[in-house]
C-alpha cells in the first residue's frame, strides 16, 4: 500500500468531461466566429451598388396587415399571410420603379384564442359579403402608377388598388431600408422597405358594421425583396 494511490473512477470521469465541455466551447467560440464572418452586417440605408433590375418579394420575410378600429376604443388588426409582389427597382432613378402587389384575400390570421373558433371566424371574415366577400371578388391588387421621394430614402408610391372589384387610387407612404447580401442568395441584392396607407373602406363599397368597425383602415407592410435572377 505504500506510495501507491488509486484515483477514484469519478474523479477521472469528472475530468474527462471537463476536457469534453472544453474542447465542445472552443469549438462553438470559432463556429461563432466563422458565422459573424459569413453574415451580412446590420445594413445601413444606400442606394450605392444596389442593382438595378426585378425584385420578387422575399416571402419569408414580409409583413403585411390591416388595422380597424373596433367600437370605436381599439384597434384590431389582422395579418394576411399568402400575398405577392414584383418590384421592377431603379436604384439610379427610384421614380421610375414599378410595383405590382397580388393579395388572396383568404388568407388570415386572427388572434382568435379558440382553435375551432378561429377557423370559423377567418372563414366567414374571408367570404363573407360584409367583408372580404372572396367568393365573389378572389383577389385585391395594387398596381403603381407614380412614384415620388420626398427625402433621401422616403417617399410615395401612389397606384391603383383593386378590392371588392372596385378600383380607387391609393398613395403609400415608403421607406427604404437598406441592401444586404445574405451569403444563401450568392451575390444577389436582398432590399428591404416599409411602407403604409389608410384607405375607406366605403369608397370600395364595404359600408357594413357602421359605428363597431371604423371607416377609415390602416395597412402596414414591412418587408424584404430578393433580386431576381438573371
Amino acid at each position: 500500500m505504500t506510495g501507491y494511490y488509486e484515483i477514484p473512477r469519478y474523479v477521472l470521469a469528472q475530468d474527462k468531461l471537463i476536457q469534453e465541455t472544453d474542447n465542445l466551447m472552443r469549438k462553438l467560440a470559432i463556429a461563432a466566429g466563422l458565422l459573424a464572418v459569413a453574415l451580412p452586417a446590420h445594413a445601413n440605408p444606400t442606394l450605392e451598388g444596389v442593382a438595378s433590375g426585378l425584385y420578387n418579394l422575399e416571402k419569408s420575410h414580409a409583413f403585411l396587415t390591416w388595422t380597424v378600429k373596433h367600437n370605436g376604443i381599439s384597434g384590431y388588426t389582422v395579418n394576411f399571410t399568402d400575398f405577392n409582389a414584383d418590384l421592377v427597382f431603379d436604384a439610379d432613378n427610384p421614380e421610375s420603379s414599378q410595383l405590382s402587389v397580388s393579395i388572396n384575400p383568404t388568407a388570415l390570421n386572427t388572434n382568435y384564442p379558440d382553435p375551432d373558433g378561429k377557423i370559423a371566424w377567418e372563414t366567414e371574415l374571408a367570404n363573407d359579403a360584409r367583408f372580404m366577400n372572396a367568393t365573389e371578388f378572389p383577389t385585391i391588387t395594387f398596381n403603381s402608377t407614380s412614384v415620388a421621394t420626398t427625402g433621401e430614402f422616403e417617399g410615395t408610391v401612389t397606384g391603383d388598388l383593386t378590392f371588392l372589384g372596385v378600383t380607387q387610387p391609393v398613395t403609400l407612404n415608403v421607406s427604404y431600408g437598406g441592401v444586404a447580401n445574405p451569403p444563401w442568395f450568392g451575390q444577389r441584392d436582398v432590399i428591404g422597405f416599409t411602407a403604409s396607407t389608410t384607405i375607406t373602406r366605403s369608397d370600395f363599397g364595404q359600408t357594413s358594421m357602421a359605428g363597431i368597425i371604423s371607416d377609415e383602415v390602416e395597412i402596414e407592410f414591412s418587408g424584404e425583396f430578393l433580386q431576381a435572377e438573371e
